[in-house]
C-alpha cells in the first residue's frame, strides 16, 4: 500500500499545479543525523556479555518535490515528498577482560512528507510544520555479521523548523528535523529486546527549482 502511495503523491502534485500562482519544485540536499552516543548491555547468564553503542552519526542524502500554495499576500502553504537516506556507524563490543571492539556500518531509507506553513519576513521564509516519517528499508552489518535483527517503525510523526531564501527560480532551504515519538527501533538478541531511547534528530540542508 505505501509503495502505491509513494507513486500516486507526485501525480497529484503534477496536477496541482496546473492552477494560478501555484509552483511546483524539484528538490535536492545532504542531512545530518544528530543521533547522540547510545550504549547496550545484552545480559546473557546474569553478566553483559555484549555491548552495542552508536559511534557517530554520518551525512545522507535526500530528493523530491514541493508545492508552494499561496494563502495570501506572505502566507504560504508549502506540502512536500522527499526520498531520505542517512547512514550511521556503531561499534560493537564484547564483555572480555580486554574486549575486542568493531565498527559496523548501517543505511536506511524513508520517505517524508513535511506540510510547512510559511511566512514571509523580508527576504527570507520562515516556516514550520509537522512531517510524517515513513521507514522504507535498511541495510545493515549487524545482521549478516553477529546475528542480531533490527525493527523500525513504520511511521513515525516529527516536526520541522527552519528557513529558506528565493534567488530567482531556486530555493535554497535550511531546516531543523526532529520527532515527537522515539527513535522507534530495537535490537532483538537471543529473544530479547533492546530499544533506543533517542528520537531521530537532523539538520537538512537543501536547493530547489521552481517552476
Amino acid at each position: 500500500m505505501l509503495n502505491r502511495h509513494v507513486f500516486i503523491l507526485p501525480l497529484l502534485l503534477c496536477s496541482l499545479c496546473s492552477f494560478a500562482q501555484i509552483e511546483l519544485g524539484l528538490k535536492a540536499g545532504l542531512s545530518t543525523e544528530s543521533l547522540q552516543g547510545e550504549q547496550f548491555g545484552i545480559d546473557r547468564d546474569g553478566r553483559d556479555d555484549l555491548m552495542l553503542a552508536l559511534q557517530d552519526a554520518d551525512y545522507g542524502f535526500q530528493f523530491g518535490a514541493l508545492l508552494r500554495l499561496p494563502l495570501g499576500e506572505k502566507l504560504t502553504l508549502q506540502p512536500e515528498v522527499t526520498f531520505n537516506s542517512a547512514k550511521n556507524n556503531y561499534t560493537f563490543s564484547d564483555g572480555a577482560p580486554e574486549p575486542t571492539q568493531v565498527v559496523f556500518e548501517e543505511r536506511y531509507n524513508d520517505l517524508n512528507v513535511p506540510v510547512l506553513l510559511s511566512y514571509k519576513v523580508a527576504f527570507l521564509r520562515l516556516h514550520a510544520g509537522p512531517v510524517g516519517h515513513f521507514f522504507l528499508s535498511e541495510t545493515s552489518d549487524l545482521g549478516s555479521q553477529y546475528g542480531l535483527e533490527r525493527t523500525f517503525e513504520t511511521f513515525n510523526l516529527g516536526y520541522a523548523l527552519g528557513g529558506s531564501v528565493d534567488i530567482g527560480p531556486l530555493t535554497v532551504d535550511v531546516r531543523y528535523d526532529g520527532n515527537f515519538a522515539k527513535y522507534g527501533e530495537t535490537f532483538t538478541w537471543q529473544g530479547d529486546e533492546y530499544r533506543m531511547d533517542q528520537a531521530p534528530k537532523r539538520w537538512i540542508g537543501s536547493v530547489a527549482y521552481r517552476f
